[in-house]
């Protein structure tokens, strides 16, 4: 026993996973991998032991859950370690995406229990065992590179940290852990069952691997850390990179296409594997490279504007020079067609954005405005009432003004100035009594209306943003 936790303590000093003035919360199943974790972190010398107590979720998915969670408790009372438990009744069970619904609930309680009471990291037992399958699996359907690194020894995690301290530990380490220091354990009826993909490769691949080298998992640590290692290295270059070409945008992120074009593919790659690993997709989602190569054929298309659905409900729309990822709390707005005559002086509320306004030349505001707001006038001879403003329809045509004395298509005039369709759909439209249109606020205005302010004037629209 004396070996392991030997161990234990160079893989705690090695990857400097915690202090002991650290306060640790060890997430506990009552499988042998966190049981033996915790008898390990139990027997540590003082000086390497910092303060710890134990979390437990009871997901009520299986029969012997009830078994596991009094196991789990009694242990605790009879070795005087604090144990926090937490109920996922069945009633808060989705119909679908089961496994992730309880990660997600799991690690959720994991957050707040760190938060309560307070800790300074969480623990958990994945082994040698699970990083081999974690890297065969990911490899098998198609990862980002960082997700073929494996899992790391620590991570950033609510208030502190996630630490993995039996990354080096195979399996077998553990069975024996727990059997010489005779601490209880239950076995996962599950485990066997082939319907989980983590399964199948436990069962049936992992053993041939192993047949070949009994030392396998532990070659695949050592994978692990190489490339994690590269990653380490090579990150600073490419969140440069990233930095210059992203922008934030609220919950949406803006890619600049001219900068990105300039960048030699590699770095392409390399910058948005960044982008989705680190910013783009929330810890959970599987974010498999078929997705990053369907955003790099994106990028280079040559339809002006086109989009694609990504994991998560996040979508990458491409609009001219810019590449948009849109986050799935973005608004999707229900474009819909509205009409609203201006009463003089008066503003109304776009649907979209903004506000605009039919005023009297001799109202006051009307000459205090600001910054942002657009404003051009309507001479007496060419007032034709009511001024209404509505959206946009298909035909609309306006007559620009002296310098292009033409009649021109309104979405031919998108085209040109290069509007994504977001935009138009939200551009609205300012029309006389004759239904002639007067302006298109922020794009356009026709021959009817002008910016000079004179003694002819009669009235001003005003838009503001």
């Amino acid at each position: 026993m004396q070996e392991y936790i030997l161990r234990l303590c160079k893989e705690v000093e090695r990857h400097r996973l915690w202090e002991k003035e650290s306060r640790l919360l060890v997430a506990v199943s009552g499988g042998v991998d966190s049981m033996a974790l915790l008898g390990l972190i139990q027997q540590l010398p003082r000086e390497w032991q910092p303060q710890f107590a134990v979390v437990h979720v009871h997901h009520h998915l299986r029969e012997e859950s009830d078994d596991e969670f009094r196991m789990i408790k009694d242990y605790c009372r009879n070795q005087g370690i604090a144990f926090f438990a937490e109920h996922w009744s069945e009633e808060k069970h989705p119909k679908s995406n089961l496994e992730m619904a309880a990660r997600e609930f799991r690690y959720a309680f994991f957050a707040d229990m760190m938060q309560k009471w307070p800790a300074t990291h969480l623990v958990t037992a994945h082994h040698a065992d699970d990083q081999l399958e974690t890297i065969l699996m990911r490899l098998v359907r198609g990862s980002t590179l960082k997700g073929i690194s494996g899992i790391a020894f620590s991570r950033a995690f609510g208030r502190g940290q996630l630490v993995r301290p039996l990354l080096s530990f195979q399996k077998d380490d553990l069975y024996r852990i727990c059997g010489m220091a005779g601490i209880p354990y239950l076995e996962d009826s599950t485990n066997s069952e082939l319907t989980f993909s983590r399964n199948r490769y436990r069962n049936s691949i992992i053993p041939l691997l192993q047949l070949e080298n009994q030392q396998a998992s532990r070659h695949f640590g050592d994978f692990s850390e190489d490339l994690q290692d590269v990653l380490k290295v090579v990150q600073p270059i490419v969140a440069d990179s990233f930095r210059s070409l992203f922008t934030r945008d609220d919950a949406d992120w803006v890619l600049d296409l001219v900068g990105w074009q300039a960048c030699d593919i590699s770095l392409q790659r390399l910058v948005l594997s960044y982008f989705v690993t680190e910013q783009l997709i929330p810890a959970g989602y599987d974010f498999r490279r078929s997705q990053l190569t369907a955003v790099m054929d994106l990028a280079k298309n040559q339809s002006p504007q086109k989009q694609i659905s990504l994991v998560g409900g996040w979508q990458a729309r491409k609009r001219y020079d810019k590449l948009i990822f849109l986050s799935p709390d973005s608004a999707r707005t229900a474009f819909s067609a509205f009409s609203e005559e201006l009463e003089l002086n008066k503003w109304v509320t776009l649907p979209y954005h903004g506000r605009i306004g039919l005023f009297h030349s001799d109202n006051a505001f009307s000459k205090e405005l600001p910054k942002n707001a657009l404003s051009v006038v309507i001479k007496d001879e060419t007032a034709y009432m009511p001024i209404t403003v509505r959206s946009r329809r298909s035909g609309d045509k306006i007559v620009l003004n002296k310098d292009q004395p033409f009649t021109k298509k309104v979405s031919r005039l998108f085209v040109d100035k290069k509007i994504p369709d977001e935009e138009r759909r939200k551009a609205c439209i300012v029309t006389d009594g004759e239904g002639r249109i007067l302006w298109v606020p922020g794009y356009a205005q026709s021959v009817w209306l002008s910016e000079n302010d004179n003694e002819q004037t009669c009235y001003r629209l005003i838009y503001i943003k």
